[in-house]
């Protein structure tokens, strides 16, 4: 997929610079080339044409050619192809940040905490919970050469909890399925001083399409 998705993206543009090419083309007046003096016959096959058409056409003066698409046009068609193609490789990520992206995206298996507790005491339980809710995050490690001639490398990333706060209601999505007795055990542990009513449900979790989600980092990063 990161090597298809500058290809599509390029061709996408190829073909747009070949509609605009043509519009602008059809606009153009077409060439008008007289006959004989201005006529440029390139080769042998051209001469005999033309020897036929004054046979049957002896009257004739000049005839007409579909306008010539101008080289500055294919040079900018050419240039956007490419920049696109190189914009698109040096931009796009390694292999497990594109796999926590396309999964952010489509969604994945997670199991939603969900707590209702004022906004300074959420806060409280998530510091209390962070050792727990850590362990629920999901690390992706890939093993590919970044170089055809390169050794292969580990390449890590990780797909982070996800955190988010509708007023009094607190949502946690684990970045994996994740047993819920055993779950709910571990974070009654840590909050035991807070008197606060967990529910656990399994479900599939899209953060960049559902509105509100946002990676924990866990009390270091809050």
């Amino acid at each position: 997929m990161r090597m298809l998705l500058p290809a599509l993206l390029g061709g996408a543009v190829a073909v747009l610079g070949a509609r605009v090419i043509n519009a602008r083309l059809a606009r153009l007046p077409p060439r008008v080339i007289a006959l004989p003096d201005d006529s440029l016959l390139p080769s042998p096959a051209a001469q005999r044409r033309y020897r036929r058409l004054r046979r049957r056409r002896p009257h004739l003066q000049s005839f007409t050619v579909p306008p010539k698409v101008p080289r500055s046009w294919v040079l900018l068609a050419a240039m956007a192809f490419i920049g696109t193609v190189g914009v698109t490789v040096y931009l796009m990520p390694d292999g497990p940040r594109f796999q926590v992206m396309v999964e952010s995206t489509l969604g994945y298996s997670s199991t939603v905490i969900e707590v209702r507790a004022p906004a300074k005491q959420q806060l409280r339980l998530l510091d209390a919970c962070a050792p727990v809710l850590q362990q629920t995050a999901r690390p992706i490690t890939m093993r590919y050469r970044r170089t055809r001639t390169g050794n292969p490398v580990d390449v890590h990333g990780v797909l982070p909890v996800q955190v988010r706060r509708r007023g009094t209601l607190l949502q946690v999505a684990t970045a994996q399925p994740v047993d819920a007795a055993v779950l709910r055990d571990a974070l009654r542990a840590c909050s035991a001083s807070a008197d606060v009513t967990l529910t656990l449900q399994p479900r599939n979790v899209a953060p960049w399409r559902e509105w509100g989600w946002q990676p924990w980092a866990g009390a270091d990063g809050q």
